[in-house]
């Protein structure tokens, strides 16, 4: 699986936003405090006394039972009956709400100086506000309300009557006055974990654990006129369903090829580009695909620019699109007989099709890796490519090769590249895109392997000493080529070439 460095990160969001109090007014915000109060103490009774109107500052009033339960009374204790508290006898216990947003530290003192009577206070208050109070307000609020008297008290900010909220127990508040419920919002949760775990492993029965280039049909869960194109008169630019390739299973997906691009990377500077001209991704052809050959030309042309860059630089752009387990509507594994393959139901977007994100880096090779992350984007690539050509075709000048080398291009060829290292000036007649042979590698017919010069360079032999001393191997190579020892004040002229062959020769070239 590709490093997680490439994932495209997830957006966090909260599982449920602050709640809006200030959606109460202030009579429904009292009701709210009240039922959250029921269950905070064993009560004798709760009273709503705010919507009176003569609520002396209060919003509610509660006794709190302190009996417990009483023995029974015979008539030899009837003196005694006397002596037994009221059975609605308790303690006082005062609500006050304020459906403020702000409170600071002064304006709790004086809220709790006007409401309680030291001369004669209640066991218990309790303030509930939906502000955030800070630790002095709280310091406050403690030391005026023992100065008073009053043995139990609790400051209700916006935090602490969300986690009231929050509670389990409170779900039904919850929902009577803000239309919220955890537990539905739970049960919703685990029916889609569970849609997506099925997907995930209806999948891998599919397609197995590591599948790789395996064709799947994404089909839009809108479209209703499958497998008619012609219902779309922009089914080109926005097709309904389309095959994909795919590459690998991710924790949050599928990976499907989508883009494979020339490219071109400087890693020294942070610098890259790429054109999308050219898509060299793995996908399923259509049924009865008419052979193009524009298209087939402007591939050849974008692939002689890229070409003509130095060999450091070239790189491809791979794009894979995620299409996530949870956005899976419905698999049909069998498919029919246009597509025999699986059919894999999603939600099409208008602007990113069946994907829900995106996994894009450069490869340089099929060992390394580069993140486009952090690079800045130049114009290396052409709006237009000029269509391939080639300089002078040399029939009598030759270039000298390796023998490593020229055992193995004698073996295989086939989109063979070769490297060059001049000193002197040997090779100076030579210029991007001219045609050479390599010495010594004549078949039976007596042809002779060629090269075309697609770049070079001027590297100071100081900076190849450096490059060399990681690799004995490229210092022996460039020796064997300028039959001396690299020295650091050499200038190395380094010619870049690939093997072509006569068919793609254009004849019209001048024969020196």
């Amino acid at each position: 699986m590709r490093s997680v460095t490439y994932v495209p990160k997830p957006h966090i969001t909260r599982t449920f936003g602050p709640i809006h109090f200030e959606d109460l007014d202030p009579h429904r915000f009292e009701d709210l405090v009240r039922q959250l109060i029921y269950d905070l103490k064993q009560w004798q009774s709760i009273e709503s006394t705010g919507r009176g109107g003569a609520d002396a500052g209060f919003d509610a009033r509660a006794v709190e039972s302190t009996l417990s339960v009483p023995e029974s009374i015979d008539d030899a204790d009837e003196d005694r009956q006397e002596d037994v508290p009221h059975p609605m006898e308790g303690n006082l216990w005062m609500i006050q709400c304020k459906r403020e947003k702000e409170l600071g530290p002064t304006r709790v003192g004086n809220i709790v100086k006007d409401a309680v009577n030291p001369a004669a206070p209640p066991y218990g208050y309790i303030l509930a506000a939906p502000a955030n109070f800070s630790r002095a307000a709280h310091d406050n609020f403690q030391s005026e309300l023992r100065k008073r008297g009053v043995m139990e008290f609790y400051l209700w900010g916006a935090g602490e009557l969300e986690d009231i909220l929050y509670q389990p127990k409170n779900d039904h508040i919850l929902f009577g006055f803000f239309g919220i419920s955890l537990a539905t919002r739970r049960r919703t949760r685990a029916t889609q974990i569970r849609a997506t775990v099925n997907a995930k492993n209806k999948l891998m029965r599919v397609l197995g654990n590591t599948p790789s280039y395996q064709t799947v049909l994404l089909r839009d869960l809108k479209d209703e006129h499958y497998p008619y194109e012609t219902e779309y008169k922009d089914f080109q630019e926005q097709p309904r369903w389309k095959q994909f390739h795919v590459m690998e299973l991710h924790p949050l997906g599928m990976l499907l090829s989508v883009g494979k691009y020339y490219a071109y990377l400087n890693k020294l500077k942070g610098e890259w580009d790429f054109t999308d001209k050219v898509n060299n991704a793995s996908l399923p052809a259509p049924p009865s695909e008419p052979h193009d050959n524009e298209t087939e030309e402007l591939g050849k042309a974008v692939k002689a620019f890229w070409q003509s860059l130095p060999r450091v630089n070239r790189v491809t752009l791979i794009h894979y699109g995620l299409v996530r387990f949870d956005s899976i509507a419905l698999i049909d594994e069998k498919g029919d007989r246009l597509h025999e393959c699986p059919h894999i139901f999603v939600d099409f977007n208008s602007e990113r099709g069946p994907f829900s994100g995106a996994i894009r880096y450069l490869e340089i090779d099929q060992y390394r890796n580069e993140s486009i992350e952090g690079l800045s984007r130049i114009a290396v690539f052409p709006l237009k490519f000029s269509k391939p050509s080639f300089g002078t075709i040399y029939k009598d000048r030759f270039v000298s090769v390796n023998e490593g080398t020229r055992q193995v291009l004698k073996l295989n060829s086939y989109n063979a590249e070769v490297t060059i290292y001049d000193v002197d000036e040997k090779y100076g007649y030579l210029k991007p895109t001219d045609v050479i042979g390599i010495e010594k590698t004549e078949d039976k017919s007596g042809k002779m392997i060629l090269i075309k010069i697609t770049s070079i360079r001027i590297v100071a032999g100081k900076k190849l000493l450096e490059a060399c001393s990681g690799d004995p191997a490229l210092k022996e190579v460039i020796e064997s080529q300028i039959s001396r020892t690299l020295k650091s004040e050499d200038s190395i002229r380094i010619l870049e070439a690939i093997v072509i062959y006569d068919w793609q020769i254009e004849q019209n070239r001048p024969v020196v």
